[in-house]
Parts: C-alpha cells; structure tokens; sequence
C-alpha cells in the first residue's frame, strides 16, 4: 500500500446529514440481519458484543465523507467480522471469545490459524521485556530478508 494511504488521516467534520451519522444507524442502513439478537450474545446488545468481541476502531477508521456516500471502515469490519463470526460453529466462537478477553484479536482467519496465532501471542506475552525487544529484532531482521 502506498506510504500517503497510510498516514492520510480520514476526514472528520460534521457535515449536514453526514458524518453525524451514528454506528448503529450506519450498521442497520445496510445490514440490519447484524444487528439481530442471537443466543449467542446473551442478551448483550447485538452492537456492544460486535465491539467487545472484535478489535476497536483504529487509526485511519474513522467516518470518510465521499462525493455521494460516507464510508466508514470500522463498521464495514465489524461487519464483515460479525457475518463471519455468525457462521462459525459453537466450539470456534467460544475459542474467539475467549481470545478477545485476553485482547487477542479475530480478524476472520480460518480456526486453524487463529489459533496458531493466539498460541504465538501468548508465548510472545510470556517473555521478558529483554527478550521481547530480542523477538522483534529478529524480526525484523527476517522480513528484511524477504524484500530481496
């Protein structure tokens, strides 16, 4: 991705009938079946388990006004996410819930990899400061290699 997409910072102003637009109303303007109760969510609010269960909204997320639309990227994800999360199996969204209270985020990789990857972040957890900044020197040392 081009280094100006990356730092270019969403536009955030509220426009008349533009970016005042709240998540919910985003959310239920073009996929209201999200929102929906589940067993599932155990009475939580169908908005608040997408956003407990997914990472929150980052930089460069925010609400983007277009020439005829707005786009809002964190939504678009967490709807994404949710659509994906509905189809998993019981067993696969307990794991995913559990990963997210220890702020491990499901970004909708299949079970097997996820699962790989909450493993790698808890033993990445486990090491000492020393060691972790080790880790990511090595890294970064490994990716450089790729760019050959």
């Amino acid at each position: 991705m081009a280094k100006k997409f990356k730092t270019a910072p969403a536009v955030e102003t509220d426009a008349p009938g533009g970016l005042r637009l709240t998540l919910q109303d985003y959310i239920a303007g073009y996929a209201p079946e999200v929102l929906l109760p589940l067993p599932f969510m155990q009475g939580c609010p169908a908005l608040r388990f997408w956003q407990q269960t997914f990472e929150p909204q980052r930089p460069g997320e925010a609400k983007q006004l277009g020439k005829d639309n707005i786009r809002w990227p964190y939504a678009e994800r967490l709807v994404y996410l949710a659509r994906e999360f509905i189809r998993l199996d019981d067993r696969c969204r307990r794991y995913v819930l559990k990963a997210a209270e220890s702020k491990i985020w499901w970004r909708g990789d299949d079970i097997q990899r996820f699962r790989v990857i909450v493993a790698a972040q808890l033993s990445y957890r486990r090491l000492s400061e020393a060691e972790q900044a080790e880790y990511r020197r090595r890294l970064m040392l490994a990716a450089r290699g790729f760019g050959r």
